[in-house]
């Protein structure tokens, strides 16, 4: 076939398949790093999310598109070991799901296209430029502000009344939620709140930074949302209920797991709006031209099978705020 009568072709297939192809037959590579383990229900969730956005954009696996998924289980080592695999693959975009796999592909490629999802503080961790112009060969979307952790403190004061003592559950090797951690200990004096740091760069030191602080007495947690704390979230579930520690999470498939409350938005969404902006790039628009979007909505989910597990009974005005209430 004549590249000219092959530029045709594809011409008409545009018609139903909106996506760029450069010839007919090329196949887009896409790697993907995801923050989950292999497995995970919400990291498989997401992948889907991501997997139907790209499909209704018009890039379909093992039509026009291939995907390399990496699971990086919350471990950074374990995310600048397979960011390097994948940057020496030299996919054509990449999506990354979390700060740590984000921070170890900057250190290796400043020119494959990278899309982020879930990041907190692009702009002050040195990722982009600026939310509007991000620069470089990078955008995404961004998620939590510092001043989320003022609603994560007023939510457990609102259902633990008499509440002095707050763990703020936090991998100190995680820099991009450092921001989060100021801004939940700037807003602890509006609350007469005291905040200890619980260190939690694996699942050991949750357990014994959670039963350190229980022992303590009087106490709940907010659990940050570093990639560690949501791989082992039926762990610190397992913890809060076994000490009776009241606690709030950034996500809201933390609270339909078995968390007790979260404030925050569903990361599916954030997914679902990354499939277009992959496209856009497939398609030859530069990242870095591309502004970083947040999410539209928050909100607050209450699990009352977990509030009756540490024998505690949610006052009637703090369950009316609630959007999504989990019998």
């Amino acid at each position: 076939m004549r590249r000219r009568d092959a530029l045709a072709g594809i011409g008409a297939a545009a018609a139903t398949w909106p996506a760029m192809v450069h010839a007919e037959g090329t196949t887009r590579r896409i790697g993907v790093l995801m923050s989950y383990r292999e497995g995970d229900d919400e990291g498989r969730s997401r992948l889907t999310a991501f997997r139907d956005s790209l499909r209704d954009a018009g890039w379909v696996e093992s039509r026009n598109l291939s995907l390399d998924v990496r699971w990086l289980a919350g471990d950074s080592e374990r995310a600048a070991r397979e960011a390097r695999a994948l940057v020496a693959q030299a996919p054509d975009v990449v999506l990354v799901n979390g700060t740590p796999g984000l921070a170890a592909l900057l250190t290796l490629t400043r020119t494959i296209p990278i899309v982020f999802v879930v990041v907190t503080n692009p702009v002050g961790a040195g990722f982009v430029e600026s939310l509007a112009r991000p620069g470089g060969n990078i955008t995404g979307f961004s998620s939590f502000e510092p001043e989320i952790g003022g609603k994560w403190l007023e939510s457990l004061k609102a259902m633990t009344p008499q509440l002095t003592r707050v763990g703020v559950l936090h991998d100190p090797e995680a820099a991009g939620f450092l921001t989060l951690l100021r801004g939940t200990e700037a807003a602890a004096g509006r609350f007469a709140l005291h905040v200890q740091l619980i260190y939690a760069r694996n699942a050991a030191e949750i357990q014994t930074g959670i039963e350190g602080f229980a022992s303590g007495g009087g106490g709940a947690l907010v659990v940050l949302p570093n990639p560690i704390n949501s791989v082992e979230r039926r762990s610190i579930f397992a913890l809060a209920e076994r000490h009776l520690l009241p606690a709030i999470y950034p996500f809201a498939f933390h609270a339909r797991d078995g968390g007790l409350a979260a404030y925050g938005f569903d990361a599916l969404e954030l997914f679902r709006r990354a499939g277009p902006y992959v496209a856009r790039i497939l398609a030859g628009e530069k990242p870095g031209n591309l502004p970083v979007q947040a999410p539209t909505k928050y909100g607050l989910v209450l699990n009352l099978n977990a509030a009756r597990a540490i024998k505690l009974e949610i006052p009637p005005t703090f369950l009316a705020r609630a959007d999504e209430v989990i019998e």
